[in-house]
Parts: C-alpha cells; structure tokens; sequence
C-alpha cells in the first residue's frame, strides 16, 4: 500500500470511527441517564476525532496543515513584493491568515483555496468579522482544480511531491509577465529564482516564458 492510499485509508476509518461515535453518544443520552460529565467527556471525544480527520485530510492532496507563524506570514508577503489591487491565491490557505493579512495589510485581493471545509469555514467567518469580504475570499476545493489564469502571485507552502505535481499546471496557467510564485521551504528547480531567504528557506520565482507549456 503506498502513503497515499494508507492515508485515504486511515482518514476513511477516521470518518467511520466519527460517525459511530456521534450516534452512540446521541442514542445513549436519548435513551440512559448519563451524567453531565459523561456526556461532556463523550462529546470531547468525538471533537478530538473531528478534529483529526481536519488535520490528516488535506495531506492526502496536497500538505498536513501546519499554522505559519505571523512574522513568517509577514516576510512571505514583503518578498513577494505585492502592487496594488494584485490579485493573490494562496494554495491550501488553511485558516486564512495569509489572506487576511495580505487583503488587510498589504493591498491586495486574495483568494485562498482551502479542501477542508471546517477551515474554510473558519476563514470565510474571519474574513466576514473583518469587514474584508470586498478583497478576501476562500474557494472550498482542490487546488489542482482551481484555474490560476488570473494570479499575479501564488503562495505555496506544500510539501515537495504536492509541487512536483503543480509544476506543470503553474507553468501553462501562470501567464502573466511579472507574475511570481512564493514557495516556503519547498523548491521548483530549473525556475528562475529572483528572491530569496535562506534563514526562512522562502523562495521567490518568476517563470521564464520558455518554460510556458501549451
């Protein structure tokens, strides 16, 4: 079995262990007299196990979700050197902050593109909270199907293998000239690299037009 199916297959067992918790603990306080802190503790559990399918989930597409801490999110955005009324997509956006924080901060319309539908939801309330729902929003989906004709930057902070498997995407729709591609940690080799922090491992890239595919 190889990683990916192993985890389809444990996220799968997750949803079932889930589900059996929540009609158990649903049918025992309609039909016994559990205590108070019985029922709090029942219900703990089955957050915690919600909770685990929302962190393992998005690894089967794309990355595990690992929270970027505020000063990275700020030097991310200060290297991708953001104009005016650009338009962002951040790729597994998580819990938003790397949309807000552009859309409020720096200018810029965002759009982060998020699979797990506890986060995005997360993050639409945050935005709305916010009053940034005129230059942020969250598309629930997979990345790899979200067209990105309109970028002018994309932030990725993945895993390898996930941008091995954007590369070729990126590269036929990415067209615009001064478009750039924000990598943290993770590489494009052959791309032309024209930003770069080695303590923070972030990576700035502007695609040559010769590596445009049709």
């Amino acid at each position: 079995m190889n990683i990916q199916s192993k985890t389809v297959t444990e996220i799968l067992v997750l949803l079932v262990v889930v589900l059996s918790g929540t009609t158990i603990l649903t049918l025992s306080v309609a039909t016994t007299n559990l205590t108070i802190p019985v029922i709090i503790s029942g219900a703990a559990l089955v957050v915690a196990m919600i909770a685990a399918v929302s962190i393992m989930g998005p690894s089967v597409t794309g990355a595990p979700w690992v929270p970027t801490s505020r000063k990275l999110v700020t030097k991310v955005l200060e290297m991708a050197k953001l104009k005016p009324n650009e338009l962002l997509y951040d790729l597994g956006s998580g819990d938003g902050r790397i949309v807000i924080t552009a859309a409020r901060d720096f200018g810029v319309r965002t759009v982060g593109i998020e699979i797990d539908p506890f986060r995005a939801l997360y993050s639409r309330l945050k935005i709305s909270q916010l009053h940034l729902k005129d230059k942020a929003r969250i598309v629930r989906g997979s990345f790899y199907k979200i067209d990105l004709r309109n970028a002018d930057v994309v932030i990725l902070y993945l895993e390898q293998q996930t941008n091995n498997r954007l590369r070729s995407k990126l590269e036929r729709e990415l067209t615009k000239p001064d478009c750039r591609v924000v990598s943290v940690i993770f590489e494009f080799e052959g791309w032309q690299v024209i930003n770069q922090d080695a303590e923070e491992l972030i990576h700035v890239y502007k695609l040559p037009s010769d590596t445009k595919t049709v």
